[in-house]
């Protein structure tokens, strides 16, 4: 039976950490409906296919990202590694679907576990992005949502500690051929 006290205590708990995402505003907004308030957004551009992919955001309102009455704070991409550095320092997790190789080495230089864009984490004393070859993947909106749908709940488990996450050289990716829809592979 699920004790309502413990179930409290986990959502306010899970509002103190700081997550940084790049590139899916769909990933940003499951964090910030799971609890996480404090959310740095740093993303490249709105398209139309955004509009349709996700509901959340507005067609007058696309490049208001922030949240009122929470800190979830939106940047546009710049090439400046020190600004960019600067924009994610504090992040307990960093999360990136776009330039994930520029992501990693600030992930590595701040001292927070890095996830790219299939389901596993790298840890900042662990195994590098830059060392692994990064499984081609294709993506199409209900492997995408189902994709990030999982990282989300992998932050969790990495914030909490409530379940071991997928650590590299583990790694899953959805495959919507397979029964279950999720591939355990190894990274090389």
């Amino acid at each position: 039976m699920i004790n309502l006290f413990e179930l409290v205590e986990d959502i306010e708990y899970i509002k103190k950490f700081k997550v940084g995402v790049v590139g899916s505003r769909m990933i940003a907004e499951l964090l910030y409906r799971m609890g996480i308030e404090h959310i740095h957004y740093i993303g490249d551009f709105i398209t139309p296919n955004d509009f349709l992919l996700d509901v959340s955001i507005r067609p007058l309102e696309a490049n208001s990202y922030d949240v009122p009455d929470a800190r979830f704070c939106s940047y546009m991409f710049t090439e400046d590694y020190k600004e960019l550095k600067r924009q994610l320092r504090g992040a307990d997790v960093i999360i990136a679907h776009k330039h994930m190789d520029l992501f990693s080495r600030i992930a590595r230089d701040l001292g927070v576990p890095f996830m790219p864009n299939f389901i596993t984490t790298f840890l900042p004393d662990g195994i590098s992005f830059m060392e692994v070859e990064i499984p081609k993947i294709d993506y199409d909106p209900v492997s995408y949502s189902i994709n990030c749908s999982i990282q989300a709940c992998e932050v969790l488990r990495l914030l909490t500690g409530y379940e071991k996450p997928i650590i590299a050289p583990e790694a899953c990716v959805v495959d919507l051929r397979m029964k279950n829809y999720l591939r355990m592979i190894r990274l090389k």
